[in-house]
């Protein structure tokens, strides 16, 4: 029972000789996203294994922030590439990865490492990864604001670690607590995202984000269930003196999101999820909608000059509310046994699976489609 309900929380295991391959369909109003992944797993001698996936995201949107005048419709293409490289000695183990991913103004390096310590008997395990990532965005037909000369490009490095405690509570009942943190230092915006009234946003230059997070998991035998609690609080500040006497960022936000599992027969299992967001506003945020001219109005109506060093009117940065609900469906493919051709994925499993987000954003609510095939080899 205690292999079933540590499938609840991710990274408990080591995947071992196994490839899949995703496809994932997202769409709101004015963007859709089409992303293909492919990962592959194997198990190498001495306790080593090797993971490596390829990802394709094609993105079409129609939007302002395009290019430099009027609306326009655009697809971006991103491709990723990743290796990562494990090894376990008896209760420890390693590991160590890289990223590339590429646009066509947008690059980026990312190296992460970690290491995880199985405690108490194997009812515990404590968790420490680190990891960087140096990014560079040009803009198409002009140098960026935030690109400092002779450079034609803006930079982001950004540092992040994280710490992890899993405890078994019982042969049914596992909890997990994380810590994440990560220093940002550059260019966090658009480059393309015109303020009214100010020119190219402009967000602060550093920011150390946090984040606070609690899952349990119980697993019920005799009715094949499992329920997954999750709660996350995130906040946000700008490191050292800033510019302004106050915080630019300043966001808070939580997560709340429940997850049911249920056998429904031998090969299928299904999959409940429902999440919700919640998020104030950054300090230094724009309402073009409520204040067209962003800028600050006094008592008399009059427009408050000068203009404070920061300004963004990006909705991520704004209040946000969302609620996503998904279904999942998990399939054996075990009966393809006995079907011509079909045989061939027998040995694996399918995934399929529906969300929808309401959110309160200019981005209006999405429809998100995944779907998804594992093999061992």
């Amino acid at each position: 029972m205690l292999v079933a309900v540590g499938a609840l929380l991710p990274g408990t295991a080591v995947r071992g000789d196994e490839v899949t391959i995703r496809g994932a369909y997202y769409r709101e109003p004015s963007t859709r996203v089409i992303q293909p992944v492919v990962e592959m797993s194997k198990d190498l001698p001495h306790g080593f294994d090797v993971e490596t996936h390829y990802l394709l995201d094609a993105i079409t949107s129609a939007s302002a922030a395009a290019g430099p005048v009027g609306d326009s419709v655009f697809t971006e293409i991103r491709n990723e590439v990743g290796l990562g490289v494990g090894k376990t000695w008896d209760r420890t183990r390693a590991t160590l990865g890289y990223r590339y991913s590429a646009e066509s103004d947008y690059w980026s390096h990312g190296v992460a490492g970690s290491v995880a310590q199985r405690l108490w008997g194997d009812t515990a395990t404590l968790a420490l990864s680190l990891g960087l990532s140096f990014d560079s965005m040009s803009a198409h037909a002009r140098t960026p604001d935030c690109a400092t000369p002779p450079d034609t490009s803006c930079f982001l490095n950004s540092y992040f670690y994280g710490l992890s405690y899993t405890q078994v509570l019982s042969p049914v009942a596992i909890a997990q607590v994380n810590l994440e943190g990560a220093f940002l230092d550059g260019f966090q915006g658009n480059i393309y995202r015109m303020v009214p009234n100010f020119g190219y946003e402009k967000p602060p230059d550093r920011r150390m984000r946090n984040a606070l997070a609690a899952r349990i998991a119980y697993y019920w035998p005799d009715s094949a269930t499992g329920v997954q609690l999750h709660y996350r609080l995130y906040w946000d500040f700008y490191p050292g003196t800033s510019q302004v006497t106050y915080n630019p960022w300043d966001i808070w936000a939580h997560t709340i999101e429940a997850r049911f599992y249920q056998k429904v027969s031998r090969t299928l299992e299904i999959r409940l999820l429902y999440r919700q967001y919640l998020q104030n506003r950054a300090s230094f945020w724009c309402d073009t909608v409520a204040n067209p001219s962003c800028y600050d109005i006094n008592a008399l109506g009059m427009a408050i000059v000068p203009m404070p060093p920061y300004q963004s009117s990006d909705p991520k940065l704004g209040p946000v509310y969302t609620e996503y609900p998904e279904v999942q469906l998990i399939w054996d493919a075990d009966p393809l046994h006995d079907v011509p051709f079909f045989r061939w994925f027998a040995t694996g499993t399918f995934e399929i699976s529906y969300g929808h987000y309401f959110q309160n954003t200019s981005f209006g609510n999405a429809h998100v489609l995944q779907m998804g095939y594992s093999m061992p080899y």
